[in-house]
């Protein structure tokens, strides 16, 4: 059985579902989450502009001026238009870093060519649209302006992962009767 998410032409298993609204102070009990990453579900077989413009609804202006270091599996992208993301990727987004690594990460820098062995190679072949998930990364800056917006979207936790969070979302948020082993978790916060 599968579970179509509102809003979306993703299809995931089918998962418990949990929605929480709380107080924008709340966002930063996130932090820990993003920056140790999160599974969010995707069409995947597209590139990772169409990853993070269309189906993210990250204006494209925004990722190319502010999000100016990713990586995809742990290699630095320089080209988001021709770079695909596969089932299961991880993809770490950051504002800029500060001093020589973070100049010569820096998407599209004067140093790029100093990590030329260690980029990410562009891949060929068409684009397939599958459905899959991603785990997505954020760090610095990043935190607090896409956060919200991950959450609203939704994310796929373990178990373990959701009561962690829930007890560190204290006082209690959710009094968790929830037994499955996965949960899609989305959030949306209170001005």
């Amino acid at each position: 059985m599968t579970q179509s998410i509102p809003g979306q032409s993703t299809v995931v298993p089918a998962l418990e579902t949990l929605t929480l609204q709380l107080a924008a102070e709340r966002l930063p009990a996130f932090f820990p989450l993003f920056q140790k990453g999160v599974t969010l579900p995707a069409t995947v077989g597209c590139t990772l502009k169409s990853l993070l413009c269309d189906q993210f609804a990250i204006p494209a202006d925004y990722v190319t001026e502010r999000i100016t270091t990713i990586f995809l599996d742990n290699r630095p992208v320089d080209d988001l238009e021709r770079t695909v993301v596969q089932d299961g990727s991880r993809v770490t987004l950051s504002a800029a870093m500060p001093g020589l690594v973070g100049a010569t990460m820096r998407r599209g820098g004067f140093y790029a060519a100093l990590r030329q062995g260690i980029s990410h190679v562009v891949e060929s072949g068409a684009a397939t649209g599958e459905s899959g998930t991603v785990r997505i990364k954020l760090f610095n800056l990043l935190l607090a302006e896409l956060g919200a917006l991950v959450l609203a979207r939704g994310m796929i936790l373990e178990r373990g992962e959701l009561d962690e969070l829930l007890h560190h979302l204290s006082p209690p948020a959710h009094d968790s009767a929830l037994a499955a082993d996965r949960v899609h978790l989305s959030v949306t916060f209170l001005e």
